[in-house]
């Protein structure tokens, strides 16, 4: 099953709120995640859905904290903020502080009617669109204040985005080959890709089919079997090195700190960014390996001149269309909808802040923190700190 565009679907305007709740949960699931692991669920009571991470999706080896995961679903918050608003609705927003042991991460509500505006029309239509391309991309330029106009999006969510600049590309090139042999040559990395690899012809609604990768049927069928016994260390390793020096725009997005509710504002700064690339023809990929070394996220961080935290790295272009990949149906992620009435209790509980962590949380159980006051009354979607 591929991306279904959701505008293809008629929005339930009389239904009640948790009907219309799930209608908005098809543009949630277009959001992007680490070998599309689509790691999120949800559920719906009355006017609020709680966003969850799911650990049965996580990724110990490629994401051993958690980071991209939480990511993931901060992007499908987005997702979900933007398409409420196309249909006339604002929403609130509630992050939790740190993990729970459920993995509840936030809840969204619907809020009054409101107009959407000309900037959030441009990111929702950009949604079905967006694609990660894992092909070449060729040598045209990005648009003039391209750059610009994303940091201001970053900004908005309290997240730095810096450009890696020429000088500093054959240092970052250098960390991200190095960072790539070291997780091909492991058999731990090539076990877990393998696990979300799929044919062309997969019945799975998730992972990476071949054609994600430019491969034909027979390619992709037998690709699960290489990639797990294979060791294409020095090639991957050259590969991006030589995609890194080459890249027309390649990214840095970072953070202060390093804690769940830096990791979500990332995740939500990042598919903002996407969307504006998207909505000017551009695709992008990613360089994962480096920021999950502690050792090489401090020489990224270094190398680019950056203070903050760096959160993802990837490169902007054009290229050949990519077909999208599979995505899993509302019902399979959709553990509860319940319509009744409307709760009193208040959207969120005040306490202190956090105190940053300085190397990320892990995903493992942990008794159930309370939350902080963070909800946003916004006509646009976005995240308060």
């Amino acid at each position: 099953m591929s991306q279904e565009n959701p505008a293809n679907r008629v929005f339930p305007a009389r239904a009640p709120a948790a009907e219309r709740l799930r209608f908005l949960l098809h543009y949630a699931l277009l959001a992007p995640s680490r070998h599309n692991a689509q790691p999120w669920t949800f559920e719906i009571e009355d006017d609020e859905v709680r966003v969850y991470a799911d650990a049965s999706r996580a990724l110990p080896v490629a994401d051993p904290d958690g980071r991209q995961l939480v990511m993931a679903c901060g992007a499908a918050i987005l997702n979900l903020r933007l398409a409420a608003l196309h249909h006339g609705y604002a929403t609130s927003l509630e992050l939790l502080s740190t993990h729970r042991r459920d993995g509840l991460l936030g809840r969204v509500r619907l809020e009054e009617r409101c107009a959407s505006t000309e900037d959030a029309e441009e990111l929702f239509q950009a949604i079905p669109r967006r694609r990660t391309n894992r092909l070449p991309l060729d040598g045209r330029e990005p648009p003039d204040g391209l750059i610009a106009a994303l940091v201001r999006e970053a900004r908005r969510e309290g997240v730095s985005l810096r450009a890696v600049e020429e000088p500093q590309r054959r240092a970052v090139s250098e960390i991200v080959a190095e960072a790539d042999h070291d997780a091909w040559s492991s058999g731990r990395f090539r076990a877990e890709l393998a696990g979300w690899t799929r044919s062309n012809s997969s019945a799975r609604h998730d992972g990476m089919p071949g054609y994600a990768h430019g491969m034909s049927d027979a390619a992709a069928f037998v690709r699960p079997l290489v990639v797990r016994f294979a060791t294409p260390a020095r090639e991957e390793a050259e590969r991006d090195r030589r995609r890194t020096l080459a890249s027309k725009a390649l990214l840095v997005l970072s953070t202060p700190a390093d804690s769940l509710p830096e990791w979500a504002a990332a995740g939500v700064a990042l598919q903002r960014v996407l969307l504006r690339a998207t909505a000017l023809g551009l695709y992008a990929s990613y360089f994962a390996q480096p920021i999950e070394r502690s050792d090489l996220r401090r020489r990224v961080r270094d190398a680019v001149g950056e203070t903050w935290l760096p959160q993802v790295m990837f490169r902007l272009g054009y290229g050949l269309d990519v077909r999208a990949t599979p995505r899993r149906s509302v019902d399979s992620v959709l553990r509860r909808i319940d319509a009744s009435p409307r709760r009193v209790d208040a959207l969120a509980l005040r306490t202190p802040a956090p105190r940053p962590a300085s190397s990320g949380v892990p995903l493992a159980p942990r008794p159930a923190p309370p939350v902080r006051d963070v909800v946003a009354h916004a006509h646009e979607p976005r995240v308060l700190h």
